[in-house]
């Protein structure tokens, strides 16, 4: 027997919190936790992250959610008609924003798990959709941003 993990190990402060308060820990697990605390409504709207919707427009591909024409127009303008370096303006997204009305501290471990996640999620989703196409998805955690930020771009061939 073989096993392929996806996401890897993942660690977070208020899932180890719920797990010590059960006495017998042994059949406890990530999915225990998801029937017992997860809300289905939440998980199905962070699909929209996970499985963003695309527009694709004058040969590039962007966020939906964060596309506008005007956008698009200002940023070729300023990139000089470069559609990947507007690719990689457009498609720039902070976790932080993403899960800007919570109230409780996150372990930044947690958002940092998070974009690696949600960047394997989008090189699958791209690579789906746009088979033709070659993309290179970022998970960014760096102090030069505003928290853990995932984005992508085409690659020039």
């Amino acid at each position: 027997m073989k096993i392929i993990k996806i996401t890897g190990s993942i660690s977070s402060p208020k899932y180890e919190h719920w797990k010590s308060q059960w006495e017998d820990q042994s059949e406890l697990d990530e999915f225990s936790y998801i029937s017992d605390v997860v809300n289905p409504e939440d998980a199905l709207m962070f699909c929209k992250v996970l499985f963003p919707d695309f527009v694709f427009h004058q040969s590039g591909v962007f966020l939906e959610s964060r596309f506008t024409i005007e956008a698009f127009s200002s940023w070729m303008d300023t990139c000089n008609n470069d559609v990947v370096a507007v690719e990689k303006v457009l498609n720039h997204m902070h976790l932080y924003d993403v899960f800007g009305g919570c109230r409780e501290r996150v372990d930044e471990g947690v958002y940092e798990q998070l974009c690696r996640i949600v960047a394997q999620s989008w090189r699958m989703v791209l690579l789906s959709k746009f088979p033709e196409k070659k993309f290179c998805v970022q998970a960014i955690v760096s102090d030069q941003e505003y928290g853990p930020v995932v984005t992508f771009s085409q690659v020039r061939e």
